[in-house]
């Protein structure tokens, strides 16, 4: 019996046995890693579908589609569905550049009703942003505010309304 039979030299019967066994073990664990990261995901969305959206001012339905994103200088997660003529995105952010010092995590909640481009029924995409209970201002009036704040020229009243419209998480 040669050495190539024991000892698994070179390009050898026995070093192919021990890199099959070593490929084997590679798999394996590449499987508990690749289980670990599904347990951890499904950990996280849980989370998101079970303990983030209850700290929303609206609820969310269980059936939302969720959207995690990493944006400039803030992460956010969305939750959308549709519910009568409305679609519903309630957005849940931490602190985004240039908002107040003190603000922490917030959630933003917009309904948006599709246009109709023409014909006696056509109307333009409207698009609101909720600011108290049971009021909700046009997307327009909320940017204006959002970039006269950036700008320093706020109004006393822009500034209730930005307050309003981002809820405590």
């Amino acid at each position: 019996m040669g050495a190539g039979y024991h000892g698994g030299f070179g390009n050898t019967k026995g070093a192919k046995a021990t890199n099959s066994v070593s490929a084997e073990n590679n798999s394996q664990s590449s499987k508990e890693n690749q289980s670990s990261d599904i347990a951890e995901q499904n950990n996280r969305e849980d989370y998101l579908r079970n303990e983030l959206s209850k700290s929303s001012p609206v609820v969310i339905p269980k059936s939302a589609k969720i959207t995690e994103q990493s944006k400039v200088g803030y992460d956010q997660v969305k939750y959308t569905w549709t519910k009568g003529n409305f679609k519903y995105v309630a957005r849940w952010h931490t602190r985004t550049p240039g908002a107040p010092t003190n603000q922490g995590p917030t959630w933003v909640i917009e309904r948006v009703r599709s246009g109709i481009g023409s014909g006696i029924y056509a109307r333009r995409r409207q698009e609101y942003i909720l600011v108290g209970k049971y009021k909700w201002v046009t997307k327009k009036v909320w940017y204006d505010a959002i970039n006269a704040r950036k700008n320093g020229t706020a109004t006393k009243e822009q500034e209730e309304m930005l307050n309003h419209g981002h809820w405590k998480a």
